[in-house]
């Protein structure tokens, strides 16, 4: 039995499938957030901190932050997964500001968009994993860390996330940070309960 997730399991059409629906809905979670004036952890977090204080667009900040990161995921992760996780990440960048007129969400509470970010692309984040793709940045790095050392890839990003909140208190109000945390932490606790290796078999 096999349970290496490099492994082929999923015909072209349906990895194409499932990466449409998993980063479109990593981008309404990001969309939400933005509307809110929450931020996230990760490198997503660190585009939505930047684009907050220079006026950039986020799709394109969250693009060239996660280019470093692509060499390391070919080298550890394979070719497979670093192309997957760079058309991941592109399409997040481009969905994220495509829907926005689409997708009014203009005065949404800062809880509510927190939860619904959280369960949102906290789903969408797992469909990505188990077409061997990410987010990129510190989702990779959590997936290898995971494949090493058997540590759940949400835990090791939450870790990540406490330090990019820490600096966020530096530049948005309190409450937002702390809505903020709490969409993290749904997001990662979601990751931590439902990806495991052993659960997605290839036999």
């Amino acid at each position: 039995m096999n349970t290496d997730l490099s492994s082929p399991r999923y015909s072209a059409p349906e990895d194409a499938q499932g990466l449409l629906v998993a980063t479109t809905e990593a981008a309404l979670g990001i969309h939400l957030l933005r509307s809110a004036g929450l931020i996230t952890g990760g490198t997503a977090g660190m585009a939505l901190l930047i684009a907050y204080g220079s006026g950039w667009s986020f799709g394109l900040v969250f693009f060239l932050v996660n280019l470093p990161f692509y060499a390391f995921a070919w080298a550890r992760k394979g070719p497979g997964f670093a192309l997957k996780s760079f058309l991941s990440v592109s399409a997040v960048s481009f969905l994220a500001e495509a829907m926005a007129p689409f997708v009014p969400v203009g005065g949404i509470h800062p809880a509510a968009a927190a939860i619904l970010f959280g369960v949102v692309c906290g789903v969408g984040l797992l469909g990505l994993f188990r077409h061997a793709s990410s987010l990129g940045g510190v989702s990779i790095v959590a997936l290898i860390v995971q494949d090493r050392t058997g540590l759940r890839a949400g835990w090791v990003q939450l870790g990540f996330d406490l330090t990019l909140f820490a600096v966020a208190l530096l530049i948005l109000p309190p409450d937002r940070v702390l809505w903020s945390a709490l969409g993290a932490l749904i997001l990662n606790a979601i990751i931590a309960m439902n990806h495991r290796r052993d659960w997605y078999v290839v036999t």
